[in-house]
């Protein structure tokens, strides 16, 4: 083992030891010293070495940001993962990474979230479809504005080539009492060149549209959505952006009710259970039609993070092809 290897493996140990104690003193969920050892050294230190490989790979072809896709259903730890991850990357040596460079990996952190219609877009959305229910809200397919998160994602594939500044649209879930509007551009997060690392998440990324019959048998309104859904992939997720992916696989969708509500009740928000269990009925639908598809064959080489109804952590896997989860 090289002296660049042994370096590594202190450098994990260390930022793992300093997670561990971390969450021991902050998270007040996880109370037994166990759980909060297996989140570590279970969970959070396998993903982040996992990303340290794939980009030690990607970053020897070239210069262009390595983007990872984080798909995962609504509440059940994929923004806790990112952040985590993103803070120990930006932790990591860059001569981890190609063996001679000074400073630390770089990462930036985009969610669909981000590319939410504007309130007065998305008001306009509903007023246009007043029977889908599907669609009255911020959250499913043709809510969003594919144009931005298109050129969102091209800028980022670009920066480190043009050695440039550019501005990360955001999103207020908590705006217009919890009905949610874009930021201004004024307090977009501003990111510039070089980027190592970007994570891309959402809660529908990688779903892939169904037969228009198929979709009306689910629900009726999800004949809309599913429309919208075409054209989604070559704006956001295909090949050519996407390098790899993270996966949460769950065994029952509706477990997004209670994380839902706990999510809201964290964050303050403005929404009653009543107004929780209205927004996510307007989900359900698109759960069913697509996430078995997602998990029965998910891109290959992603990394499959299957988590039980506690958020808990069962098994960490790399698919070795599109039939093999």
């Amino acid at each position: 083992m090289g002296d660049l290897e042994v370096g590594y493996r202190e450098h994990v140990a260390g930022a793992a030891s300093a997670l561990y104690e971390w969450l021991s003193s902050t998270t007040s969920e996880i109370e037994d010293e166990e759980d909060v050892r297996n989140r570590v050294y279970k969970y959070y230190v396998p993903v982040y070495e996992e990303v340290v490989a794939r980009l030690r790979s990607h970053c020897a072809r070239g210069r262009k940001p390595m983007v990872v896709g984080v798909s995962a259903p609504q509440g059940c730890g994929k923004t806790t993962l990112t952040r985590m991850i993103v803070d120990m990357v930006r932790s990591t040596p860059r001569r981890f990474i190609d063996g001679v460079s000074d400073g630390n990996v770089t990462a930036a952190t985009v969610s669909m979230d981000d590319f939410y219609l504007t309130a007065e877009a998305q008001t306009a959305l509903a007023e246009s479809n007043p029977t889908n229910a599907m669609l009255q809200y911020r959250g499913n397919a043709g809510t969003h504005e594919l144009e931005l998160g298109t050129k969102t994602l091209d800028a980022l594939a670009q920066i480190n080539d043009a050695q440039s500044s550019i501005s990360l649209p955001r999103y207020d879930k908590l705006a217009r009492t919890g009905r949610g509007d874009r930021k201004p551009e004024s307090e977009w997060d501003q990111v510039s060149a070089p980027i190592d690392v970007v994570l891309l998440e959402g809660w529908m990324l990688g779903f892939e549209p169904i037969e228009d019959e198929k979709a009306r048998a689910i629900n009726p309104d999800l004949v809309a959505v599913n429309e919208h859904l075409k054209s989604y992939k070559a704006a956001l997720w295909g090949t050519e952006r996407v390098a790899w992916w993270i996966i949460f696989k769950v065994q029952d969708p509706k477990w997004v009710y209670d994380w839902r509500l706990e999510a809201e009740r964290k964050a303050g928000g403005g929404l009653s259970d009543e107004q929780v269990k209205d927004f996510v009925d307007r989900f359900i639908p698109a759960y069913d039609a697509y996430l078995p598809a997602l998990y029965e064959n998910p891109p290959p080489g992603s990394l499959v993070v299957v988590v039980d109804k506690y958020r808990e952590v069962q098994m960490v896997s790399v698919v070795s092809n599109e039939h093999d989860t």
